[in-house]
């Protein structure tokens, strides 16, 4: 498990998060990858590997892509700058981080 801090972007007035490369591909995060996506009203969205995922990871082989924006992320991590961003091999978690 890997643990990262990310700071929140912006992208056509909404929020964005943008998570890539190296860090990915350590746990099999690779380009093509599909996965489901949760949100959850607490400032969490999670992410599972999932072959009925209708997302897929983007990028390229070397630079493996999540790019996440739009009006739920705005609404999730409202009040928040930061996010912590938790990788596994089977999820990534993605909470708000005050500190």
């Amino acid at each position: 498990m890997k643990i990262i801090s990310r700071k929140i972007g912006s992208n056509r007035g909404e929020r964005r998060i943008w998570i890539e490369g190296k860090t990915l591909s350590e746990y099999g995060w690779v380009k093509g990858t599909p996965y489901v996506k949760k949100v959850y009203e607490d400032g969490t969205i999670a992410l599972g590997k999932s072959f009925q995922g209708k997302f897929k990871i983007a990028g390229g082989e070397d630079r493996p892509v999540i790019d996440l924006n739009g009006k739920y992320v705005t609404a999730t991590f409202k009040g928040f700058e930061k996010v912590s961003v938790r990788i596994t091999e089977s999820s990534i978690t993605i909470s708000g981080d005050l500190s």
